[in-house]
């Protein structure tokens, strides 16, 4: 019965294609909603996968354009088939346009490739879709993809360029989404830092400023067709960027949504090295400023870092430590066994200044001169050559 089927569908369609169409004896074609730009690469030629991506249909007719498969399983208008041609090879893809018989459907070639009865159609993977509508990047596509695979794993990825591409096409609209935030300081600082004129971003874009009491209102957010949470930062050279705020905006639907942005300000940063008089980094230097900032210790490459203000006597309940900020610091450097080390800055705020190279000297704690380091033992002992190097003896430094 099945062959009796496919030898009626392909004699049909043979007569249609060899007689000029006229008016509704032709089959009518729709152009598929969305068709992926050709390549003058060649087609790759991989083999069919493995598992579950297994064939669903075979080609039973194919003359020039149009193509006749007999999918079993079914398949639904729209939906992308890829097809493998002789020695199980992938040839291309195809798109379904619509069912002529239970279980046999009119395809539409994706692009110039030969496809031949008996080739053999699979369906397109998660992976392979996803790849195809992010590159045709339209969203008829993502949609057509979210129908497919409603709980794909690129499903916030889609939602996120449905979004942006809304935005572009209608942003501002009215009615629309609206949201309200305001911008707040989420650590003690020692001055007044005005919030105002706070640029606000709504995942890529920037599309509102704060007033003087760090509040915002975007206004005229389009409808969307899916449901996207995006993020919502700030964009200020005073503050950094906010920790992870994000904002959910329905589909299909206007709404009214708020959010509350905590932000810290920029790190002030001293920076620097501690070296000797060769030029050695020293590690375990105590580095400290005037006016008062705190105490850190050079590292092993003798480099330093200071970007907090060391609150002596603070509050109960507030931090122990405030941001620094700008001004014109004298910075000090030493350890026990060295003279001191200074070095001036002007720093700026809300940025990485680099105070000049601090150098301090070895000093003899004992009265007696420091050998290098890399001299002979025995010869800065001047011992005879018979006399033996006396354990413990040789020059003490830093003791």
């Amino acid at each position: 019965m099945a062959g009796l089927r496919r030898i009626t569908v392909t004699l049909f369609l043979a007569a249609v294609v060899a007689v000029p169409a006229r008016g509704d004896a032709a089959i009518k074609v729709r152009k598929p909603v969305l068709l992926a730009p050709e390549s003058s690469r060649p087609r790759p030629t991989t083999r069919p996968r493995k598992g579950k991506d297994v064939f669903i249909g075979t080609v039973i007719f194919s003359r020039g354009g149009p193509v006749v498969a007999e999918i079993p399983a079914g398949a639904k208008p729209r939906e992308w088939m890829v097809v493998f041609g002789q020695g199980m090879r992938r040839v291309g893809k195809a798109v379904v346009e619509r069912e002529l018989d239970k279980g046999v459907y009119l395809l539409k070639p994706a692009g110039r490739f030969s496809v031949s009865p008996g080739d053999r159609l699979a369906r397109e993977s998660e992976r392979e879709a996803a790849a195809r509508v992010i590159r045709t990047n339209r969203i008829p596509a993502y949609l057509e993809f979210l129908e497919f695979f409603p709980k794909s794993k690129y499903r916030a990825r889609i939602a996120r360029e449905v979004f942006r591409l809304k935005m572009k096409e209608s942003y501002p609209t009215f009615p629309g989404t609206t949201l309200e935030g305001r911008v707040r300081l989420a650590e003690t600082v020692d001055r007044d830092l005005p919030l105002g004129q706070v640029l606000i971003k709504l995942d890529r874009f920037v599309i509102a400023r704060t007033d003087d009491t760090g509040r915002f209102r975007i206004e005229g957010i389009p409808k969307l067709p899916v449901a996207v949470k995006l993020s919502l930062d700030i964009k200020d050279p005073r503050f950094q960027k906010a920790r992870e705020v994000k904002v959910e905006i329905p589909a299909d639907s206007f709404a009214e949504l708020k959010a509350d942005i905590p932000i810290r300000v920029t790190p002030t940063v001293l920076v620097g090295e501690v070296r000797d008089e060769r030029g050695t980094p020293l590690a375990g230097m105590e580095v400290w400023t005037s006016p008062y900032t705190m105490e850190v210790l050079s590292d092993e490459a003798g480099a330093f870092r200071i970007s907090r203000r060391k609150v002596l006597s603070p509050k109960e309940g507030e931090p122990a430590d405030r941001p620094l900020f700008g001004g014109d610091y004298e910075v000090f450097a030493y350890r026990k066994g060295y003279s001191v080390g200074r070095a001036r800055v002007s720093a700026e705020s809300y940025r990485e200044n680099r105070v000049p190279p601090i150098r301090v000297e070895r000093i003899d704690l004992v009265g007696e001169p420091v050998p290098d380091l890399d001299l002979d033992l025995a010869r800065h002992l001047t011992l005879g050559p018979t006399e033996v190097v006396p354990q413990g003896a040789g020059p003490r430094l830093n003791p």
